[in-house]
């Protein structure tokens, strides 16, 4: 897929903006604060429902209106779509179009305009909680199987119905036996996710290894949890019986889940070692953007769609031999739009198409 125009209404600090991109490498350059990232935020916002800045949907409005609409026209196997985003800011209403049609949920719209998105933040990928790497495989394979989203939206629903009746028996409110239906619950869709994220584990690593890296250094995942060691849904299965049997104490004393793919995490190795504690801070931020461009190639390999690569001031912290390195994997994408300061932080790139960002208006 790529996108060929994109037009905000009172979205950010633009009033009114259209733009028209071409395949290949999109570069939006200005001053800091000038609105490069709302660009790439709009478009995240509508592919997925959310933005990859905030939380709260209001602020990103045009102080002074009640509402804001996005439109994109992408291209996607040679097939023409539009995806129109509109909400309002007043009732905190958010609705979502496909070629015209108004979809039932706004959850549809995970992976119809498929994305991947690096941002400086996201070294925290590496750096940071467990669950922000938890969120960079459900984010994956959301995209590659709404199934996937609805049925990991509903199991974290199950667990703090779960912990909630774990709280209530250690209070003496609630039987036991009212956890049986609700271990079988969480069983049941747990080990649809954990057989899902393992399996794009492997994949993921068979592109950093055999498309991404050259050889030139290792960057490989791994799925950990202290809770099952292989990860065949016959075996899940049995490990999660033996901890319903052995740990419900320990549960009901903490009211808590405690097995699952919502405790579970991902060991990131840089060259054999841990990347959170062995890797100096350049090698964690090439590290995130080779786990974000295996993640897109994983994308088209399983959707058969290319995502629109977006990569928000990317450059700010490479030196040029890295950015030449990098640079090289962009050939295997159909579009790539990318912020930055200067132009100069781009050397050696060849952009189809350069917009300059100024004053809350972009000139192409």
């Amino acid at each position: 897929m790529y996108i060929r125009r994109l037009e905000l209404n009172n979205f950010r600090n633009y009033d009114s903006q259209k733009l028209v991109f071409t395949p290949g490498i999109n570069v939006f350059f200005g001053e800091n604060g000038t609105g490069k990232t709302n660009i790439l935020e709009s478009i995240y916002w509508t592919a997925m429902s959310r933005s990859f800045r905030t939380a709260e949907d209001p602020i990103l409005v045009k102080q002074g209106r009640e509402s804001a609409r996005i439109t994109i026209d992408a291209v996607d196997n040679e097939i023409e779509k539009t995806f129109l985003m509109d909400y309002d800011s007043v009732n905190r209403k958010k609705n979502l179009y496909v070629n015209g049609t108004r979809l039932s949920r706004v959850s549809l719209i995970v992976g119809q305009v498929p994305v991947v998105l690096f941002s400086p933040e996201n070294i925290m990928i590496v750096k940071g909680e467990p669950s922000l790497r938890r969120r960079f495989l459900d984010d994956l394979l959301s995209q590659i199987d709404n199934g996937y989203y609805v049925t990991l939206n509903k199991y974290l629903k199950e667990v703090s119905h779960r912990n909630y009746l774990l709280k209530g028996i250690r209070e003496g409110r609630i039987k036991r036996e009212n956890l049986d239906i609700w271990n079988n619950q969480i069983m049941e869709n747990g080990i649809k996710l954990l057989v899902q994220r393992h399996a794009a584990v492997e994949e993921l690593n068979l592109i950093l290894k055999k498309e991404l890296t050259e050889g030139k250094f290792e960057v490989r995942l791994g799925y950990i949890s202290k809770n099952y060691a292989s990860y065949s849904p016959s075996d899940l299965k049995s490990s999660y019986m033996e901890f319903f049997r052995t740990k419900i104490e320990d549960e009901i004393i903490r009211s808590a889940t405690l097995i699952g793919p919502h405790r579970d995490d991902l060991e990131i190795y840089y060259n054999n070692l841990g990347a959170k504690n062995y890797a100096s801070e350049g090698q964690q931020r090439i590290t995130t953007i080779l786990m974000k461009l295996a993640e897109g190639l994983l994308i088209k390999r399983k959707r058969g769609s290319y995502p629109v690569v977006l990569l928000d001031d990317f450059s700010s912290e490479l030196d040029e031999p890295n950015r030449g390195f990098i640079g090289k994997t962009f050939s295997l994408f159909k579009q790539i739009l990318i912020t930055t300061t200067y132009k100069e932080n781009l050397r050696g790139f060849e952009a189809a198409k350069e917009f300059k960002i100024q004053n809350g208006k972009v000139v192409s």
